[in-house]
């Protein structure tokens, strides 16, 4: 009853953490690119902003729709991606799977729930759905694996084409499953084949979306850093525990533990359903079979980061739980996971509640409301990346006007891609014109950019700028006026 209690306490914690994380933290660049796509006036320039964007339009959809209820504000975009954690956290406790007791499932639920952080990817974007969506699609695959019918191949076939629909790299864990799927249930997965159908809307998108696709996949080796040794175990130390990076070891730790205590001091006290369950087993292991295919992709194909591994953390995480059940203290095991996942987010938890923070987040938030205080019409927007020779020039021009908008700030947005080999001090200032010109630019110093040759220097340029300066000066947002 302690134990149930401590842990309600804790995840009530970590849920305000993230909810007072949301409400005071501005929204960063990527969550820019949301506001603007929800924010336009008519479905066609809604769905023209959605196509020319890299992921799939199910996260856009949905915003949209949320948005004409709930507003425009920080929060309110945020409040999809703080439920849909709540729900990958819950999933497992409500449906069962066969070989997995109570505490297991409580065990696998904390895991998923705590993986999330707080602060950490918590944002308007499509991660915390696709979090959950894959939560609920490992379950339905597990159940699939478990007694194959066709109503339990239609849940996992349409939880994972909605996945797929979220983000694209989804596909490579119902491909890891399908193959799993067809290779131990051959006959049964046969007869349930109708259930492939719910993947003709996605076949039919995605074809649809290949080109705009293929020009970022073009800038995939500037873009992403080569996927070698260190880079894979990078990427799984980040599925493990994405906050902490030293979170692999130490599960690693408890794991070998648990296991090699069982030989020292045999017979303690097995999981009341701890026989072995082939598929649970296959479960986990299409998880470790999608890894492996995304990092071929990675190697030969559009190169990886991190946060596209999210669909195979509740599969790796249901592994990690199956290790831990094969000890004969298996108990144990279980309770020094759920408090190492949970005690490593208790300072950040504490952090974010304890008052409004200055971090140094990638956003211009701040600065254009900067910017709007200080009466500046005109302003130049750069977006110093690789991507950015690709983007449509309105879609740069909407997403650098996206909180002025959102304000009714009557501002002239003048979007500039500026080259790598040129300095953009001179370039921006050049074309800062007007009579009461501002500037926003979005630089990283270690990309292949203009900043990465000429840093930011505008004040230094011209003393009659005045500029705010948000990042950690490697990569970052500066915002600036000119005195009258």
């Amino acid at each position: 009853m302690l134990a149930a209690v401590a842990l309600g306490l804790a995840a009530l914690l970590l849920g305000a953490a993230r909810l007072a994380f949301a409400m005071t933290e501005p929204l960063w660049f990527d969550e820019a690119f949301t506001l603007s796509i929800v924010s336009r006036p008519d479905g066609a320039s809604f769905w023209r902003q959605v196509y020319l964007d890299s992921n799939g339009p199910a996260f856009y959809l949905i915003e949209r729709l949320w948005s004409g209820l709930a507003g425009r504000s920080d929060l309110a975009l945020r409040i999809p991606t703080l439920l849909a954690v709540w729900a990958a956290g819950a999933l497992p406790l409500f449906v069962p799977l066969k070989g997995l007791s109570r505490t297991a499932r409580m065990t696998w639920a904390v895991l998923i729930f705590a993986w999330w952080g707080v602060g950490y990817f918590l944002d308007a974007r499509c991660y915390g759905l696709l979090l959950a969506v894959a939560t609920g699609q490992c379950l339905a695959f597990g159940r699939v694996m478990e007694a194959p019918s066709l109503r339990r191949a239609l849940i996992w076939m349409t939880l994972g084409a909605l996945g797929v629909l979220l983000h694209y790299y989804m596909l490579f864990v119902v491909l890891a499953q399908g193959l799993i799927y067809l290779g131990r249930h051959r006959w049964a997965a046969v007869r349930t084949w109708p259930a492939v159908l719910v993947f003709a809307p996605v076949a039919t998108w995605m074809l649809r979306h290949a080109p705009r696709l293929a020009d970022y996949s073009r800038l995939a080796s500037v873009w992403h850093p080569p996927v070698d040794a260190r880079r894979a175990l990078d990427l799984t130390a980040f599925v493990i525990g994405p906050s902490q990076p030293l979170m692999l070891a130490v599960v690693a730790v408890i794991l070998i533990a648990g296991l090699l205590v069982g030989r020292l001091r045999p017979g303690a006290s097995p999981d009341e359903d701890g026989t072995p369950v082939a598929a649970l087993t296959l479960t986990a292991a299409a998880g470790v079979a999608a890894f492996a295919l995304m990092l071929v992709f990675g190697v030969f194909g559009s190169g990886l980061s991190p946060r596209y591994m999210i669909p195979l953390a509740p599969s790796l995480l249901l592994g990690v739980v199956l290790i831990a059940r094969a000890g004969p203290h298996v108990r144990l095991t279980y309770l020094a996971l759920i408090v190492v996942y949970l005690g490593a987010e208790i300072r950040p938890a504490l952090d974010a509640l304890s008052g409004p923070r200055r971090l140094p987040r990638y956003e211009f938030e701040t600065g254009s409301a900067f910017l709007a205080a200080h009466g500046a019409r005109e302003v130049v927007f750069v977006w110093d990346h690789e991507l950015a020779p690709i983007m449509d020039a309105a879609t740069l021009n909407q997403v650098g006007g996206a909180f002025f908008d959102r304000a009714r700030q009557p501002v002239t947005i003048r979007p500039l891609v500026v080259p790598p080999d040129q300095d953009a001090n001179r370039v921006i200032l050049d074309a800062a014109q007007g009579e009461r010109p501002g500037l926003i630019w979005m630089f990283n110093r270690e990309g292949h950019t203009a900043a990465h040759r000429f840093a930011p220097a505008i004040t230094k340029r011209d003393p009659r700028w005045v500029c705010d300066e948000q990042g950690d000066g490697v990569a970052g947002a500066l915002a600036c006026y000119r005195r009258p």
